[in-house]
């Protein structure tokens, strides 16, 4: 008896815990790696078996993923890069004369004795106080008065 057609068997009900809709977002509503992977594993868990995933497809998903991997590293990097830099930038305040202006607009100048981070960011200490470093609108150098030996002066 020949087989006229092949109509394929249904895919068992997936619970809704597991469910790809239920993947759980990071805080800023974009997919993080341990998502994407949930999403893979389940599509590759439920698909048929009848039409299997394309090879193509499979590895255009995983390039996709080691693309994804690799920017999330880089970016991290560049974030380290960033912070190292403005430490630097800081640290070079110290000695110097800088002025800030605070939200208000009020400006105040003094010395940076030290750099600290802080909850806030990367904090100039002047005297008792502490000013954002993004609050920085004039740096200069300190003036000092020393008195030159009698074989200098003219």
């Amino acid at each position: 008896m020949p087989i006229l057609s092949i109509t394929p068997a249904p895919v068992a009900a997936v619970p809704a815990s597991a469910a790809p809709a239920t993947v759980a977002r990071s805080a800023n509503n974009s997919m993080s790696q341990q998502d994407f992977l949930k999403l893979l594993t389940m599509q590759l868990k439920n698909q048929d078996p009848m039409k299997p995933m394309d090879d193509n497809s499979m590895v255009a998903t995983m390039a996709q993923f080691t693309g994804l991997e690799q920017s999330s590293q880089m970016l991290t990097s560049l974030k380290g890069l960033g912070d190292a830099n403005k430490m630097i930038a800081a640290s070079s305040m110290i000695g110097r004369e800088v002025t800030v202006t605070d939200p208000a607009g009020t400006q105040t100048t003094g010395i940076v004795d030290a750099v600290e981070t802080t909850a806030s960011g990367l904090q100039l200490r002047m005297g008792a106080s502490l000013f954002s470093l993004a609050s920085v609108t004039r740096v200069a150098p300190t003036i000092t008065t020393t008195a030159l030996p009698s074989s200098v002066r003219a």
